[in-house]
């Protein structure tokens, strides 16, 4: 089995499982974070839940491409999201406003990050030696 499907299978269940923890349980994932919750919170979550829910669908059925490009737009497109969300969990940690209980989070996404933009550089780099 190849590395872009190992990974979109992984990422995935794992946007599937924070789809649902976002919109069935937000006030958990707030209480993880040490974060009081409130109406508006819950309906950020929700909304924001529908994004995982993208990313999931995306990478399921993403999983058994073989056309470079389009495994080279999706790589970059989900490295950019994953370091985006590790970047700003890492400044809500700094100013102190969530507890350090995001750090798994931070390192998932980095380490995700850092996989899909492997993946993306490694398959440039095959067709620029062609």
């Amino acid at each position: 089995m190849n590395k872009f499907k190992i990974l979109s299978i992984f990422t995935s269940g794992l946007c599937l499982y924070l789809f649902c923890l976002l919109f069935f349980f937000p006030q958990s994932l707030f209480n993880d974070f040490g974060i009081e919750g409130s109406e508006i919170a819950y309906f950020l979550s929700r909304r924001t839940s529908a994004l995982m829910l993208g990313i999931s669908v995306l990478t399921f059925l993403a999983r058994n491409i073989t056309h470079s490009k389009t495994i080279q737009a999706i790589s970059l497109s989900v490295c950019v999201s994953m370091i985006g969300l590790a970047i700003t969990g890492s400044y809500e940690l700094i100013r102190g406003f969530v507890s350090s209980d995001i750090l798994i989070s931070i390192f998932i996404e980095s380490v995700l990050s850092i996989s899909f933009f492997y993946i993306w550089f490694s398959d440039r780099q095959k067709k620029s030696n062609i």
